[in-house]
């Protein structure tokens, strides 16, 4: 207890001895505060005048840059060159070049164009021959009947040709099986626009063997085959390959953009085709020398031209 009161005593004590010399504490800290505000100021008044003084007392020698030459020649200039002494040399170099340049770089005509700077008809012949027959004459029954073997239609299953039984002077047109796809011939009327072969006569004649007496029977069978044209052409039972009086005829036009075949297989005398502007017809035929004779309208201008053109041989 006695400690507590001693401790008290003492707080008091100390309370008011603070409450006496507080005035005196705020005074004093606050010299001091500003004593040493003093002392930084005078230190930065001081520092420029110090420094000025060494700067005048070292004064520094300024070294200026060597001025810069503008577009500086690192070597001396090569000696004028004499172009009159070497001036068809030079053109003959440029030239040269140029043919270099123009070899390289790819015509676009191309060679349709090429073609047709030699031709200008701008139409060749690429086929132009007979076309074989589609059916062989294998037997007769007397002059109203025959039998015929479609060489267009092998069989792989019979290994043989089809065969059909035609009556003379009868049409035909041809219809294909729906599942099978095999083709059958079926009458129809001469009006009927889908009519494909006609027979139209068969003549028999006897011709005797050689070093015999013996004869044998010669068929002479005339046929229109209406896909091909409609021309009446005759086969024999002799024939082993026979062949038609139609022709194949392809021709191919390379005065446009790029070159066109047109087959005219089957097209009626007078047939018009072409194009890029030009306007063929076919008007002569000479099967004995296999020349077409054909004739070109320049849509542009009417001008017309006629040329014989010999099919390949």
């Amino acid at each position: 207890m006695k400690k507590f009161l001693l401790i008290v005593v003492l707080l008091w004590i100390g309370f008011l001895c603070f409450v006496i010399f507080k005035d005196k504490m705020v005074q004093f800290l606050s010299d001091q505060d500003s004593g040493e505000l003093d002392s930084i100021t005078q230190v930065k008044e001081d520092a420029p005048s110090s420094a000025k003084e060494s700067v005048d007392e070292k004064q520094p020698v300024v070294v200026l840059p060597k001025p810069v030459e503008e577009n500086p020649v690192p070597f001396d200039p090569l000696p004028p060159v004499e172009m009159e002494s070497g001036k068809e040399e030079v053109k003959a170099a440029v030239k040269n070049e140029a043919n270099a340049v123009e070899e390289k770089l790819p015509d676009p005509r191309g060679m349709v164009i090429a073609d047709y700077d030699k031709d200008p008809f701008g139409l060749i012949c690429t086929k132009f021959e007979r076309v074989p027959s589609r059916f062989r004459l294998l037997s007769w029954e007397g002059t109203k009947k025959v039998v015929l073997e479609d060489l267009e239609n092998y069989d792989y299953g019979t290994k043989a040709y089809p065969r059909y039984i035609f009556s003379i002077r009868q049409p035909y047109k041809e219809m294909r099986h729906a599942k099978t796809g095999k083709p059958r011939f079926v009458p129809c009327s001469a009006s009927d626009p889908n009519k494909r072969i006609l027979l139209l006569s068969i003549n028999i004649k006897y011709e005797a063997q050689n070093f015999s007496a013996l004869t044998k029977p010669l068929a002479y069978l005339v046929i229109r085959d209406f896909k091909n044209g409609g021309t009446p052409y005759q086969i024999t039972n002799e024939m082993e390959k026979p062949l038609t009086s139609s022709y194949a005829i392809e021709v191919e036009q390379f005065n446009g953009p790029q070159k066109f075949l047109h087959n005219l297989t089957g097209k009626p005398r007078n047939y018009t085709f072409g194009g890029w502007g030009f306007e063929y017809k076919l008007i002569g035929q000479n099967n004995s020398e296999s020349t077409l004779t054909f004739q070109r309208k320049e849509l542009k201008t009417g001008k017309i031209t006629r040329k014989d053109i010999t099919g390949p041989s």
